[in-house]
């Protein structure tokens, strides 16, 4: 009995010892282990959901993509597009190099690089497409070029497609531009960045074996199949840069515009050193060739008396895309063959 009156008796105490300190609400909830076990449980959470995002193919992602193309036209995207047509062979080449192999769904018959291109639906030419082709391939982006007629770009819009169109782009830092906002559109941001770093370092690996060339080569780049005349590169074009960039004076540029047809006597006045032939294949080079050499009137041009001509790969140096970078060293290789005595 007295036992029981003890263990009564401190129990009264320790209850009256503990209501003489309130406890708060903070008091009442605060657990470290259970807190702790909370916060784990919250970071795992985001871990499971950031990686469900990353393992979700891309087009299923929740992703707003909103820009404006070079036409002034505002597109909207709900989410990563899992079917793109491509009008030009530049943009199939830029899709491409992006991974984009799966959702190219369809391109045109100029589309030749990679070989894959070849592989896929044909919706017609650049100046050419089929709307009726195009509609029937639904597509979730089509992407213009420079070279789509607007009447095309426009009817497009008018049958409310997802088009965007890029119109301009001279210099590589254009062309790192171009692909960046491709990227964008695709969701392939990452892709595109590790691509321009990649194109970067070459550049920079050419230009630091140009870098000492003083006095520039005077030449004049020769579009041969374009039709009759001298056709040539303008100022404007993105083919006069790569030749500033290649330490060669154009001696177009003082022509606006981005292609024009040469005067036959202004081409023996500025007597050009070498002569660049861009054309289909070695055969068309050696047509050309040829018919420079046949002509008595250009003997006195030093390029024609040297016989100093270089073939350009027309399917290399006519596309705005990746593969530019090739085409600037194999031009650098090309007409400064001294810099480079391992081609040799």
């Amino acid at each position: 009995m007295k036992n029981k009156l003890k263990e009564q008796e401190k129990f009264e105490q320790v209850k009256s010892r503990n209501s003489s300190y309130p406890i708060t609400a903070n008091q009442r909830c605060y657990d470290p282990e259970n807190n702790n076990k909370i916060s784990r449980l919250i970071i795992i959470i985001l871990f499971l959901a950031l990686l469900a995002d990353f393992l979700l193919p891309p087009g299923l992602r929740a992703q707003t993509i909103i820009l404006t193309d070079d036409l002034g036209h505002r597109l909207e995207l709900l989410r990563c597009p899992e079917r793109i047509i491509s009008l030009a062979p530049n943009l199939t080449e830029i899709l491409f190099a992006l991974g984009l192999n799966k959702e190219i769904v369809g391109v045109t018959r100029f589309c030749d690089y990679p070989e894959e291109a070849r592989t896929k639906d044909i919706i017609g030419g650049l100046v050419d497409p089929s709307l009726e082709k195009i509609q029937a391939l639904h597509p979730e982006l089509i992407l213009g070029f420079r070279g789509n007629p607007r009447r095309v770009i426009e009817k497009l819009q008018g049958l409310r497609l997802p088009v965007f169109v890029f119109e301009s782009g001279k210099s590589f830092d254009d062309l790192f531009l171009l692909i960046k906002r491709i990227g964008q559109l695709t969701c392939r941001q990452v892709r595109a960045e590790q691509l321009t770093w990649e194109m970067k370092n070459r550049l920079q690996a050419i230009d630091s074996q140009l870098s000492e060339i003083k006095a520039p080569k005077k030449v004049f780049l020769h579009l041969y199949g374009q039709g009759t005349g001298l056709w040539t590169c303008g100022r404007d074009s993105y083919l006069h840069h790569l030749l500033l960039r290649a330490k060669l004076k154009n001696i177009a540029s003082s022509v606006r515009g981005n292609w024009l047809v040469y005067n036959r006597e202004k081409l023996v006045e500025d007597n050009p050193e070498i002569f660049l032939i861009l054309c289909q294949n070695q055969e068309s080079f050696q047509k050309a060739r040829d018919w420079f050499l046949s002509q008595p009137a250009l003997t006195r041009i030093k390029a024609v008396r040297t016989q100093n001509f270089i073939f350009l790969d027309e399917n290399l140096f006519s596309r705005f895309g990746p593969r530019l970078i090739e085409a600037y060293e194999q031009l650098a290789k090309a007409v400064h063959p001294e810099l480079f005595p391992e081609e040799r």
